[in-house]
């Protein structure tokens, strides 16, 4: 995928703006799709000059945050580039595959971790020290903490989309 610097950026939202069409500024300038003109223009809109500019490469977000832009589109019927506009996400497609990784995986999904997982060595054991035993128990407690916490914001999650799914199961009928 081609980066665009926020200059030239800047200079096809502006030329869009004083009313030349997505499509001819694409073959212009060599935009594969005219949806990304588009795209910039909607977020120059809505942040300013700042939408514009390049984002970090691959941002971190916690799995709530995933939950709630997964819960904001369904309780919105928002299309993937909406619900990215309005959370300020820089591509749309992250949201899909975040879809699809609770629909399989459930939150599990959401929990990714980078990068390589981490090899632990085999050491042999002596005698559990009493540190070791507290610093364990701390670590298992607070593996259940998290744990917990997760599948309270999964129960959220799936309340929501029953609920959903329910007003939309009642919208029809009321139609009939």
């Amino acid at each position: 995928m081609v980066k665009f610097d926020l200059d030239f950026r800047i200079k096809v939202v502006t030329e869009y703006l004083s009313g030349v069409g997505s499509t001819s500024l694409a073959r212009k300038y060599g935009i594969s799709k005219e949806e990304t003109i588009l795209l910039w223009v909607s977020r120059f809109r809505k942040y300013g000059i700042t939408g514009l500019k390049l984002k970090d490469q691959k941002p971190e977000y916690s799995s709530q945050f995933k939950v709630d832009v997964l819960n904001w589109r369904k309780q919105h019927q928002a299309s993937l580039p909406v619900t990215a506009l309005h959370f300020n996400l820089s591509s749309p497609s992250t949201i899909w595959q975040w879809e699809k990784r609770f629909e399989e995986q459930g939150i599990a999904g959401l929990e990714r971790k980078r990068g390589k997982p981490k090899i632990m060595a085999k050491h042999k054991q002596t005698k559990p020290s009493k540190s070791r035993n507290n610093s364990s128990t701390a670590d298992e407690l607070k593996q259940l903490k998290q744990e917990n916490l997760m599948l309270k914001i999964e129960n959220e999650y799936l309340k929501k989309l029953d609920a959903l799914a329910q007003k939309k199961s009642a919208d029809k009928k009321s139609r009939k």
